[in-house]
């Protein structure tokens, strides 16, 4: 009997728990539910990704080796150029004072081989300038040979019959000239006794016949020479003459070798003193060279940054010994970017330029604005796979760690004034359909829609709905067509 009763009692409560959930017989309290208007804005579709923070990272080394002195401290913030570490270099300081020293000691050197070139040169100017000199003194010797040989073969050469014909007529000439003379003289001498002409007139006559006399005496003399041919004494001295100028001209054509002589030393003085001072030089410029490496071999005892950015590592302490090529230490450069993998599938989609939104669950406030710079030309096989990588260049700096996992969003295409709606009011049914439950009068009602492109917060409604329509957020299952409910809040 009891356990009849007992059946009872529960069917009883399985009845009203029924009645209670249709609503029916008992007076139920509406449901109290969030909802949002609907509304129109640009629709931005984005291609969700991730991706990770990269940055240019070096190891820096030395390139010689040494013991390290100091090292800048790990996570410090450095600019280019800046000193990092710094090797014990007085074994290389010395190196490069002792090759500043050799390159003085050389350059020094080849400054008075130099010196000595100039004067050799000078010396050869000189030289050259006593050869002309030599050369104008010969020139001048064989001058003076050939007049004194003229003046000998002319004085010993027999008398030419015509210079004889014309010392004859030359004597005959002066002889009538002679008589004319004194026969003027004679009669101006009988005019002056007569009284007829005055005493100035007969000197005049007289000394116009010593005159005539005189001539005929010149030419008969130079008619006798011709005829007796030159002195011996005459002959000697024009021979002695050509002597003295053949040993002048002998003279001076020595001078002239030697001259010569000095010319072509003073030359090969000049040749030798500039392969002296080319050698030198040569010199010099290997001391300079050797100078300068032992200053770049000191420059290299110090680590310098080769960009700005932080030092992430630290290998070795100072006090250590290293060896060239072994870290000291990593540097990342300050400048971020995010390197994202696409699905083969969805790599036409992105283009270079495109807007992205970066966002790490390391930093939930933080929303990193972005473009795409790049989209590689390969495709990546990554644990099953095919991906390609695109750069996501960072509008601005921010302290995301390289190596940091981020989520990106990439805007491939922006829809405007859509129809928009949020993607948890948007319920979907077993034909693939969806519906939401739009709110009028306190009481839902399911709207069918159809949407087109949506985004990770939105749909665009396409039919079914207009703006301003609210539309309840709820889970699915939690409402029914025609239930009433009571709007909590209103997004």
């Amino acid at each position: 009997m009891r356990t009849k009763l007992g059946l009872l009692l529960v069917l009883l409560a399985a009845v009203a728990g029924l009645l209670w959930s249709l609503g029916l017989g008992f007076p139920r309290q509406p449901e109290a539910v969030d909802a949002v208007r609907v509304r129109r804005g640009d629709l931005e579709v984005t291609l969700a990704v991730t991706g990770v923070v990269e940055a240019r990272t070096v190891d820096l080394a030395f390139d010689v080796p040494g013991r390290l002195r100091w090292v800048v401290a790990e996570g410090q913030r450095v600019g280019a150029g800046q000193p990092l570490a710094a090797l014990d270099v007085a074994e290389l300081v010395q190196d490069a004072e002792q090759a500043r020293y050799a390159q003085r000691a050389a350059e020094e050197e080849a400054r008075r081989l130099r010196l000595q070139v100039r004067a050799a040169l000078e010396e050869a100017r000189r030289a050259e300038a006593a050869v002309e000199a030599a050369r104008a003194q010969v020139r001048q010797a064989e001058a003076g040979l050939g007049a004194a040989r003229a003046r000998l073969r002319e004085l010993v050469a027999p008398p030419r019959e015509e210079d004889v014909r014309q010392a004859e007529a030359a004597v005959r000439a002066a002889r009538a000239a002679w008589e004319q003379a004194r026969e003027s003289l004679a009669a101006q001498e009988r005019l002056y006794r007569e009284g007829a002409v005055s005493r100035a007139q007969v000197d005049a006559a007289r000394a116009q016949h010593e005159a005539a006399w005189a001539q005929l005496q010149q030419a008969q003399a130079q008619l006798d020479r011709l005829r007796a041919g030159p002195s011996p004494e005459a002959v000697a001295a024009a021979r002695e003459q050509v002597e003295q100028a053949e040993a002048a001209r002998q003279l001076a054509a020595a001078q002239l070798q030697q001259a010569r002589a000095g010319l072509a030393a003073a030359r090969a003085g000049v040749q030798q003193a500039e392969r002296l001072a080319a050698a030198a030089e040569d010199r010099a410029a290997q001391a300079a060279a050797a100078r300068r490496a032992a200053e770049a071999r000191r420059s290299r005892g110090v680590l310098r940054a080769p960009f700005s950015g932080q030092v992430t590592r630290v290998y070795l302490r100072g006090g250590a010994f290293t060896s060239p090529g072994l870290p000291v230490l990593t540097l990342a450069d300050s400048t971020r970017w995010v390197t994202a993998e696409v699905e083969e599938a969805d790599v036409g989609k992105v283009r270079v330029g495109q807007r992205a939104r970066i966002t790490a669950d390391a930093y939930p406030s933080l929303v990193v604005p972005g473009r795409v710079a790049r989209v590689a030309d390969q495709v990546e096989v990554k644990l099953g796979t095919r991906v390609v990588r695109v750069r996501v260049e960072l509008d601005s700096p921010v302290p995301l760690r390289v190596g940091t996992g981020v989520d990106v969003d990439i805007v491939v295409r922006t829809v405007p004034a859509a129809l928009l709606v949020p993607l948890e009011a948007v319920v979907s049914v077993a034909d693939g359909a969806t519906q939401v439950y739009v709110v009028r009068d306190h009481v839902v009602r399911v709207q069918p829609v159809r949407t087109g492109d949506r985004n990770e917060d939105h749909a665009a409604v396409l039919e079914g709905l207009s703006e301003g329509d609210l539309v309840a957020l709820a889970e699915p299952g939690r409402l029914r067509h025609g239930q009433r409910v009571r709007v909590r809040s209103v997004r």
